[in-house]
């Protein structure tokens, strides 16, 4: 039982590694290419700083997806291993109904 919870933890999402790898590409780019602009062209615009911030904040966003994805999926196998562990170890028990007859009125 160890071995699939370690397994259910260690899932991890390909839409969430895929989105967390670009959103690190992508932070790491504007900030080199933020850098490089604004030592070269010595910009310091309110327009400037608007694409740098929107830029960092959409890649943060894209990550924080990313984490979601991978917690999402993670949740979803450690839910389906609680459900069957409980199924397997307490089966419902079928209760017998009493059946109404006329015979049971005369006792």
């Amino acid at each position: 039982m160890e071995e699939k919870i370690k397994e259910a933890k260690s899932t991890v999402s390909l839409i969430g590694l895929g989105c967390k790898a670009i959103s690190i590409f992508s932070f790491l780019f504007t900030i080199i290419y933020s850098t490089i602009l604004f030592n070269e062209k010595n910009i310091k615009g309110i327009y400037f700083w608007g694409i740098a911030t929107t830029a960092l904040c959409s890649s943060v966003s894209l990550g924080a997806l990313g984490s979601i994805a991978d917690n999402s999926k993670k949740n979803r196998a450690l839910t389906a291993l609680l459900v069957e562990s409980t199924n397997s170890a307490s089966p419902i028990p079928l209760t017998k109904e009493i059946e109404y007859s006329d015979l049971n009125e005369d006792n």
